[in-house]
Order: structure tokens, then sequence, then C-alpha cells
């Protein structure tokens, strides 16, 4: 009981951030989807989707990202606002529930931004955890959600991704976006947010050595926001099916520093539990038993 309230009250005081920023500023609202779609529409109409949106939103995504985006071109802005806000909200309260874990996790931070976004970060959390070769769709979307499905060994879905980049490529604008990466690099670099240790050697071994600790299955769940270049908060959201009481307090506050400092508490309570007894709050703390998704099949 007393981590449900220690995760509420965490949960509460990191979503307040991104509510209060819609307060102040409604466009924000479903912003990212529109954009992407417009970036979608540019692509369409032969020109460049990585010039599309305001310099902190600029389309930055490998091209198979505008593929869930071709659809709603033709639908108003308006639309693809409420719309997309409402589609991941109703994807995260699916995939909540697959996971069995308790409704306020709708206000996971990193979860809760993203709706507020429309963001397809909340879609790839729904195809990892539905399993099966369909979650292989993440990866095509998202990269790094391989790292997941390798996880789990779910070659089928690993498979069914290279099939679906390799099909769509003769269509796909791959050469202008070869061309364009050194712009591409310097709009991710200028919107990041996140708290990569990438290109910092120091850190990215102390991140290597924590998720050693914490196994190799839920240490591939756990990398992208740790090791991904540019990694943005909303790269949290494809982890939550492994993340302990701990983790998920660490990732829910706003303070700089504890995305990888998260993983190192958990690391180092989890060896000294093998040396000795931990206070029941710790071990719940750390409590594996959360990591539910086995409940979609491999």
């Amino acid at each position: 009981m007393l981590w449900h309230t220690l995760l509420m009250s965490t949960f509460v005081i990191g979503s307040a951030r991104s509510f209060l920023f819609i307060l102040i500023a409604p466009p924000i609202l479903g912003s990212h989807a529109v954009n992407y779609t417009d970036a979608a529409r540019a692509w369409l109409n032969g020109a460049d989707p990585w010039s599309v949106g305001p310099p902190a939103l600029i389309f930055a995504g490998p091209p198979p990202m505008l593929l869930p985006f071709v659809g709603l071109v033709i639908l108003p802005s308006q639309l693809i606002t409420w719309g997309s806000v409402l589609g991941m909200a109703a994807l995260a309260f699916w995939s909540i529930k697959r996971l069995a874990l308790p409704a306020y996790w709708l206000f996971f931070p990193p979860l809760f931004g993203s709706i507020l976004l429309g963001h397809p970060e909340v879609l790839v959390l729904a195809l990892l955890v539905a399993g099966g070769a369909i979650s292989g769709i993440a990866s095509v979307i998202k990269p790094y959600a391989v790292f997941a499905l390798v996880a789990e060994n779910r070659w089928r879905a690993v498979a069914l991704a290279a099939a679906v980049v390799l099909v769509t490529a003769p269509f796909l604008p791959w050469v202008r976006f070869i061309q364009e990466l050194p712009q591409i690099g310097s709009s991710l670099a200028r919107q990041a947010q996140g708290e990569s240790t990438f290109g910092n050697p120091l850190l990215m071994l102390v991140g290597v050595l924590a998720l050693a600790r914490l196994g190799v299955r839920r240490g591939l769940w756990l990398a992208t926001p740790i090791f991904w270049p540019f990694a943005q908060p909303g790269y949290r959201v494809g982890s939550v099916p492994a993340l302990s009481p701990l983790i998920a307090a660490c990732w829910a506050l706003p303070i700089p520093g504890l995305t990888l400092g998260g993983v190192v508490l958990e690391a180092i309570a989890i060896q000294i539990g093998r040396r000795r007894t931990l206070p029941r709050f710790i071990q719940l703390g750390i409590d594996q038993s959360q990591f539910t998704v086995t409940s979609a099949r491999p």
C-alpha cells in the first residue's frame, strides 16, 4: 500500500507539469500527431518532411515513421488533435489493463505526457504489450523497440519489421533522409530533453553495469531512455512493462539524473539483497513481479 501511495504521489507531481503546459499553451494538445501528419502530407506532396514544424518540433523521425500518419492527411487538424489524444488514451488504458497494473498508471508522467501530445510512443507500447508477430510494427515506427523484441525472443516480429522496412523502402524518402542527416541530427539535438548517456563513456559504463545487474531481459527493455541518442522523456513509455516501483517513482519525478539514477539504485539494492535481508519497503520497491510482460506471448 505504501508503494501505491508513493507512486500515485510521484505520478501526480510529474504529470501536473504536462497538464500545466497544456493550460498555458493549449495548442500543445495533440501537437505531435498534427506535426507528424503534416510531415506525411509534405512527403506525399513531394516536399521535404524534415522541414515541417516549428523549431522545437521539426519532424526528425526515420522515413517509416511517416507511414502511420498517411491515413490522417485528409483529416482537419482539430479532428487529428482530439482523435489522437483520445486514441492514445484508449491504447494506454488497454495496455495498462493488459499488464494488470493499477489504473493510476495512466498518469505515469512519460505516458500521460505522450497521451496529451498524441505521440505514437503510446502506440508502440500497445504493440509491444500485444505480443506476437504484430508487435514488430513497433520497431518500424520506433527502431529502438527492437530491444524489447529481442528481449522477448520475438524473432517473427523482428522478421516482420524487417520485411515492412524492405517492402516500403522504394516508396519512402530514404535518399532525402540520408542526404539531410546532419540537419536532422541538429533538429534531434535541439529537441532532446531526455537524459541519454550516449556520448559519455563513464555514464554509459555505469548504465551497462547497472542494467546487467537487473538481467539481460529487463536490461534490454530499459536500455532505450538510458542509451539511445537524443532520447526524449517519452522514450520511457516503452519500458513500462519492465518497471519496478522504485524505477517508476524515479522516472516519474522531474529531477535531472534520475533516469540512470533509478536503475543504479535498484542495481545497488539487488546487490545488497544478495548479501543480507533488505527492509520490507525496499524489497517491495524492487519487486520484479510487476514485470508482467510475460502475459504478452513472444
